[in-house]
């Protein structure tokens, strides 16, 4: 029979969001952010530390050491099954302000009218023997998804570790108002 321990600090998910309106889970490190697993960050735009619109975002991020790359040199099904394998996660909650997620949304939708009209004319170019309209096509496609890709992206892992997740990408005024990390060696 487990004991309850009085002295015990709460587990409670008001605990937790007020651990990280604090920076409890999070801080800053240089022009990085480092979050804990699982954090909620504080209830402000990531990139412009506005108030963030309701409900924050839950985002599950991925990662794999940077030299897993070289393997697509080999084989790009191999590298796809690999990463697969040994990536690493981490959920975090986000805020962004009502700009920047529109920002983002009309990001994804140019992106996505982009790719289809890509494999439109592509479709289009093959089946009117027109190479060069195939070729657009081709252009269009690549060009849509590498801009959706970057444009939507909001923050950008650099390492899962075991105990921190460290990102690129949030603003300058939103790290301001974080503590700065202390390594513990």
């Amino acid at each position: 029979m487990a004991t309850l321990n009085p002295y015990q600090p709460p587990t409670t998910r008001l605990r937790e969001a007020l651990s990280a309106e604090v920076g409890g889970d999070c801080w800053r490190d240089g022009k990085e952010l480092v979050v804990r697993p699982g954090c909620t960050l504080p209830g402000r735009c990531i990139k412009c530390n506005e108030p963030a619109a309701e409900p924050m975002q839950h985002a599950r991020f991925y990662w794999h050491h940077p030299a897993l790359y070289l393997v697509i040199f080999i084989n790009l099904l191999i590298y796809l099954v690999i990463a697969l394998i040994v990536r690493r996660r981490t959920p975090v909650t986000i805020g962004l302000c009502e700009r920047h997620r529109m920002r983002r949304r009309v990001s994804t939708i140019g992106a996505i009218s982009g790719t289809l009209l890509g494999v439109g004319l592509i479709g289009y170019g093959v089946s009117g023997d027109a190479p060069v309209v195939s070729m657009i096509g081709v252009a269009m496609l690549l060009a849509s998804l590498v801009c959706g890709i970057v444009g939507s992206r909001v923050l950008v892992v650099t390492r899962i570790g075991e105990n921190y997740t460290r990102f690129r990408g949030a603003g300058t005024e939103f790290l301001a108002t974080l503590p700065a990390f202390y390594r513990t060696r």
